[in-house]
């Protein structure tokens, strides 16, 4: 499951999207994200999604993905705040990391 927050130029929530997959998959396109955006008109945007393991270690395709996606918000002047990776072992931030 993954969960994408809209924030207005406070950082106040405005939208959500929640989107949920299968075991080890999950459809969430920078696409649908970025269209999501424009239409809320937000100026940030938070990402989380969990990794039914009990490691919250980012994959290389969440790694990719959280790349082609701050590139495509920062074109729109929306701000990729922070991608979340949760599990039941505990949860990494990308920006923390330096990934953002």
């Amino acid at each position: 499951m993954a969960m994408v927050a809209y924030l207005d130029r406070g950082h106040r929530l405005i939208g959500m999207r929640h989107v949920t997959g299968g075991r080890d998959w999950l459809v969430l396109s920078v696409r649908t994200v970025a269209a999501d955006a424009l239409a809320y008109e937000a100026s940030a945007v938070m990402l989380a999604h969990n990794h039914p393991s009990a490691d919250p270690t980012p994959s290389a395709a969440d790694l990719a993905f959280t790349r082609r996606l701050g590139r495509a918000l920062d074109a729109l002047g929306v701000r990729l705040l922070d991608h979340l990776v949760l599990a039941v072992g505990g949860h990494t931030s990308l920006r923390a990391r330096g990934y953002l």
